[in-house]
């Protein structure tokens, strides 16, 4: 009788037990992984767009409307806030996210939650993707830990994949474009070159600033045909195609911009000597990778895995690590305001947590001559903390998923009293929040020095309905300049009276 083949090592977190002994088999712990963080991203999906990064998520999901109701034509995003003008053009990247949304609304009708949804069923695939991505290049301990990382472990990621936003599918095409460069470098097919072609080209007219991810693919040419790698053809059209694709974008973005003065802004997110010279800088971007971006797990342990990553000669993750710092001096202003401008790290964050988590368990396993058992011991616990930490901060005080009821409450009031030729004006307030959740379109003022005449000269290019916060100055002009509508314990509005 022949002997039974070895165990395989990737059946568990603990290499050195055998399969039998294992308490949670490969395939249980991946659909486990993925139905519960399937199932953390999708509890708020019906949730209003009145919780963090409320403005952002709001433009979106109003280009997402206005494809369906004005333009079906991903070349032309509208804004609401386009004061009288009939059209509301908008310079800013290619919206693919709402375009998708207005792809799935002539099926099954528009709703913010439809949004929120598209992003949450991007999550399996992602994590899938990035479990791959390590599996190939460390093993399979390195991807169980990378998969719950990624599904459970990244607190502002967790919250993305069910926001109205660009960013869930920006992250999926970053690991996309990571997963499609290091098939192609072992088996130069076709098939993985086109994906990176594409990958790059939606990245580069969708958000530039994700591009970093150029970094780490470059890496891997290298690990695979040394430096030489960086010379070879495919790379360079990569680069090409994509740099092609977001100069045509842009500058298609520009005419929008031409026509109707309307844009995201582009430059103002660039470098910026009073951020990079300000003291608070740091810490603030010290902060948010704590709290917000890795967690406290990943802090702990990406820099053992940039160590471990070097030592196996691998040139992708210092590269995207290097690539990482300079983004955060070019796009500074950006990073200092946003803290979803940090998200482009984390696939390669996901990685050197993993490969982190790993080495230093099997590094005190071995150097403690652990007991059987205590590596996979040392996993839950690393796991749990990682997952604990991100459910402590999404439920702490002031957290992302609170919805401000005091704009709720303003739209609530104000929207049965409007008619559909109605246009808003909103005083001293730049997000469209409430002016999306009215479902009209209008002004969004942010000049303190707005006078009450100001916006009523405004009613000429028929602007009907003014809304305010109580504690606005200007507030005694209107009690005579228009009609009281509604008066809330934050907000008030007026409707403006025609010919003064």
């Amino acid at each position: 009788m022949t002997a039974p083949p070895p165990p395989s090592r990737a059946q568990s977190l603990d290499p050195p037990i055998d399969r039998s002994q294992s308490v949670f088999p490969r395939r249980l712990f991946v659909i486990a992984v993925l139905t519960i963080g399937l199932m953390a991203r999708a509890a708020t999906y019906r949730s209003p767009l009145f919780d963090f990064h409320a403005w952002r998520q709001a433009d979106t999901a109003a280009i997402a409307r206005n494809f369906v109701e004005e333009r079906f034509n991903p070349l032309y995003p509208q804004v609401d806030s386009r004061g009288a003008q009939p059209v509301g053009y908008v310079a800013t990247g290619f919206e693919l996210h709402a375009f998708m949304v207005a792809l799935l609304s002539t099926i099954f009708g528009f709703s913010p939650a439809l949004g929120r949804l598209l992003n949450v069923a991007l999550f399996p695939l992602a994590a899938l993707l990035i479990a791959g991505f390590v599996r190939v290049r460390y093993g399979e301990p390195e991807s169980l830990v990378a998969l719950f990382i990624f599904a459970l472990g990244l607190p502002l990621t967790m919250f993305v994949d069910r926001a109205f936003m660009n960013e869930s599918m920006l992250c999926l095409l970053s690991i996309i474009c990571l997963w499609s460069a290091q098939s192609f470098c072992q088996r130069l097919r076709t098939g993985d070159f086109a994906l990176l072609v594409v990958g790059f080209a939606l990245i580069a007219i969708v958000k530039p600033t994700y591009l970093i991810v150029g970094a780490p693919v470059a890496g891997l040419f290298v690990e695979r045909f040394g430096t030489a790698g960086l010379i070879r053809w495919q790379l360079w059209a990569v680069g090409i195609v994509a740099a092609s694709a977001g100069a045509l974008w842009f500058s298609h973005a520009r005419d929008l911009y031409e026509a109707t003065g309307l844009s995201f802004g582009f430059g103002n997110k660039l470098m910026a000597s009073e951020v990079l010279s300000s003291p608070d800088y740091p810490p603030k971007l010290a902060r948010r990778i704590l709290q917000d971006i890795l967690g406290p797990v990943g802090v702990l342990f990406a820099p053992a895995g940039l160590i471990a990553a070097l030592r196996r000669g691998r040139h992708a993750e210092s590269w995207g690590v290097l690539a990482f710092v300079g983004y955060l001096v070019v796009v500074a202003a950006g990073n200092f305001h946003h803290n979803y401008y940090q998200l482009p790290m984390v696939p390669i964050g996901t990685v050197l947590t993993s490969v982190g988590v790993v080495a230093a368990v099997r590094w005190f396993n071995q150097r403690y001559s652990w007991q059987p058992g205590s590596a996979a011991t040392a996993y839950a616990a690393i796991l749990w903390v990682a997952a604990s930490s991100t459910f402590v901060r999404n439920v702490s005080a002031h957290n992302w998923y609170e919805l401000d009821h005091s704009r709720m409450r303003v739209c609530e009031d104000l929207k049965p009293l409007l008619s559909e030729s109605d246009r808003v004006v909103f005083v001293n307030d730049p997000s469209p929040d409430i002016l999306f959740c009215l479902d009209r379109k209008g002004w969004l003022l942010n000049d303190p020095r707005t006078t009450v005449e100001d916006v009523q000269g405004l009613a000429a290019a028929g602007a009907s309905v003014v809304v305010l916060h109580r504690s606005d100055r200007s507030l005694t002009g209107f009690a005579t300049a228009g009609q009281q509508l509604v008066e809330t314990p934050d907000f008030i509005a007026y409707r403006l009276r025609a010919g003064r």
